[in-house]
């Protein structure tokens, strides 16, 4: 896989990762159930982080091709 395809497959899935966080972040702020509160920290905050990580890998990639770095 060339680098500007796997910057672009990285930050999508960063993307959709981010999206799910939100949606279980809002869930537990809308209607707060013990279940809810446990599926946000043991689901949604990994999920974050590895969004992060994930972005920064997009970066990196991106920076590597443009020769920056």
């Amino acid at each position: 896989m060339s680098q500007p395809g796997l910057a672009l497959r990285l930050l999508r899935i960063a993307i959709v990762l981010a999206a799910i966080f939100n949606v279980l972040a809002l869930i537990v702020m809308v209607r707060t159930t013990p279940i809810a509160f446990t599926l946000f920290m043991f689901v949604g905050q990994p999920l974050f982080v590895i969004a992060f990580v994930l972005l920064l890998g997009a970066v990196l990639a991106d920076l590597r091709t443009r020769e920056i770095l």
